[in-house]
């Protein structure tokens, strides 16, 4: 159940963009990033260290530092106080639905992408471990698809025309899967993460053809 707090503050922002490097390194964390996907799921509640540790299946000691840098960067915002068995309780609601990064931080700074990478590619693997350890992803060939998971890594050789037609429908096909209203998914809904990339392959440039 969310925490009683009177009052949660503004509402979400619905993006934010990020073009300075410390609010980008606070990003490049798992658990951090953890603690971003479940308070914008539940944007509309708060959380406490404590809420958050039981849902994350860490200890409350080692989210404080967490919790604070995401505070610091104004990524999460806290919203209410309790007094719990003599102890200050904080609250805190998500700040922004979303982030979109300014692509000039990464360009030329590969510590900086090596870290992103590393935290979102290290995310994935921990989401689908603990996935498949709690029953939401079931690897048997007959698995419900509600309970299958995808895992590829491909190559593709395109035409430049192709390659921005291919890329371009990607993009369309990730802004059609909004999150559905919520008369189509009860109070609830089920949530599902994803990975995706796309990029041209240095070294496979060569001999490309004019048709696919």
């Amino acid at each position: 159940m969310p925490d009683e707090v009177v009052d949660l503050g503004p509402e979400p922002l619905a993006e934010r963009s990020i073009s300075d490097v410390e609010t980008l390194q606070a990003l490049s964390d798992p658990l951090r990033l953890r603690i971003l996907e479940l308070m914008t799921a539940g944007h509309d509640q708060t959380f406490t260290v404590k809420r958050l540790a039981t849902a994350l299946e860490v200890s409350q000691t080692k989210l404080y530092h967490h919790v604070n840098l995401l505070v610091e960067r104004e990524l999460i915002r806290p919203v209410g106080t309790r007094v719990v068995s003599g102890i200050i309780e904080t609250s805190y609601r998500i700040a922004q639905l979303s982030v979109k990064l300014d692509r000039g931080l990464l360009a030329g700074d590969e510590p900086v992408l090596h870290d992103m990478l590393t935290t979102i590619f290290e995310g994935a693997r921990d989401d689908i471990e603990r996935g498949v350890r709690l029953g939401a992803i079931d690897l048997t060939d007959d698995a419900d698809p509600l309970h299958k998971v995808i895992l590829a890594k491909g190559f593709a050789r395109l035409s430049p025309a192709r390659a921005i037609e291919f890329r371009a429908r990607l993009q369309e096909l990730l802004e059609s899967y909004d999150d559905d209203p919520p008369d189509a998914t009860g109070p609830t809904g089920t949530g599902y993460g994803f990975v995706l990339g796309f990029y041209p392959m240095a070294g496979a440039a060569d001999d490309v053809e004019t048709d696919d």
